[in-house]
């Protein structure tokens, strides 16, 4: 009875990282470039070539973070496919979930919908809710399809399945999925109060969950206010960077033992991403398509928070957690302690997770899922 148990998780583990290799794939060449972008800006910045609030600074973020904020309407676009749903249509209540409008409406509680509150929830830069809603879409389809006559189906059935996603998408399955996310934040923040070393570690080794699951938003708040009150922020700036470093380390070593010269190509550029603090290129392309690079970055985050959080480690500026964002681990008092074991949490993570992901055996992905993550045709 265990063993088949064991079988059908394995297999449900399996289905749930290959639908999202499937989603995610397609959207790679646009979260690499926007990812490489975003690391040359902070390289720009920490060297004062650009400076903050500038033309050319403000040009250069929001061609990057447009990737990142509108990333709800490339999933549900790719997810649609996946689940076999209208994909435009799906990109449309994509749209309208990240319309500005309506983000300002749902943050402010300030409408309803006939007496239905609409939930606080923000999608812009979301994973798991609009997934979650495009699968439903697929059904809502399915049922419309059946009800309609023939006759009508060209007129009503994208009203109808616009209407009906929307509306459920924004008032119970968004916000159902936000509130999953926001739980797991809410667990972290308070955690945080009585083993901060272990919320380090936990962000460092299973940070990249929180993040797909929005769970990350609400750290933000918390890790602002430690800032303004304490002076520092031992959160997201503590466990963020084992996790990170993790990422790049795990990339590099992919980079090293792939035959595939495009993988390799890609996975270089993911690692020094990560290494600068934009670790989606590598969590996307490397980490869940590849499962001991998976292992490989949870055991190697985990190790490196645990490190920060036992030191003690704090962060005097939130910042993307990378190699560019170092100075921000410089104790104000001019001491070098907190910033050394900066340097070490670094290490440790990258080194683990290289080392899992380097030694042993590794598999090849295949040559046509190698095409769809470097986005190229042979």
């Amino acid at each position: 009875m265990t063993a088949n148990k064991s079988v059908e998780q394995t297999s449900l583990v399996d289905k749930l990282l290959n639908g999202l290799k499937e989603i995610f794939a397609p959207n790679l060449v646009a979260l690499t470039g926007a990812g490489i972008l975003k690391g040359i800006i902070i390289l720009l910045q920490t060297f004062n070539i650009i400076q903050p609030e500038t033309a050319e600074e403000f040009i250069l973020y929001h061609i990057a973070d447009a990737v990142f904020y509108f990333l709800p309407v490339l999933l549900a676009y790719s997810s649609a496919k996946v689940f076999g749903a209208n994909q435009v249509l799906a990109a449309s209540i994509a749209l309208f979930l990240v319309h500005p409008e309506f983000t300002t409406a749902a943050t402010t509680r300030t409408g309803d919908f006939f007496g239905i509150p609409i939930t606080d929830v923000t999608y812009t830069s979301s994973v798991i809710p609009v997934i979650l809603i495009v699968w439903a879409q697929s059904y809502i389809e399915k049922a419309v399809n059946k009800i309609l006559p023939d006759m009508i189906k060209g007129v009503f059935f994208p009203v109808l399945v616009l209407l009906i996603t929307g509306v459920v998408g924004a008032l119970l399955i968004g916000p159902v999925g936000t509130v999953a996310g926001d739980a797991l934040g809410g667990v972290i923040t308070w955690l945080n109060q009585f083993a901060g070393w272990l919320v380090s570690a936990i962000l460092g080794g299973f940070g990249m969950f929180i993040i797909m699951a929005g769970g990350h938003y609400a750290l933000i708040p918390i890790a602002t206010q430690n800032l303004a009150t304490l002076g520092y922020e031992n959160l997201m700036m503590t466990g963020l960077l084992p996790g990170n470093m993790a990422m790049a380390g795990a990339a590099l070593a992919i980079a090293l033992r792939t035959y595939s010269d495009s993988y390799k190509q890609y996975s270089v550029s993911a690692s020094v991403t990560a290494l600068l603090g934009v670790s989606q290129p590598a969590l996307y392309g490397v980490a869940i398509p590849i499962k001991k690079a998976m292992t490989a970055v949870i055991i190697g985050g985990f190790i490196g928070g645990l490190y920060a959080g036992i030191v003690g480690l704090e962060g005097y500026a939130l910042s993307d957690p990378g190699l560019a964002a170092l100075p921000a681990y410089i104790s104000p008092d001019g001491t070098w302690g907190n910033f050394i074991n900066a340097v070490i949490t670094i290490l440790i993570s990258f080194g683990i997770s290289f080392a899992i992901t380097y030694i042993g055996k590794f598999e090849e992905l295949p040559e046509q899922e190698i095409q769809e993550i470097t986005a190229t045709d042979k």
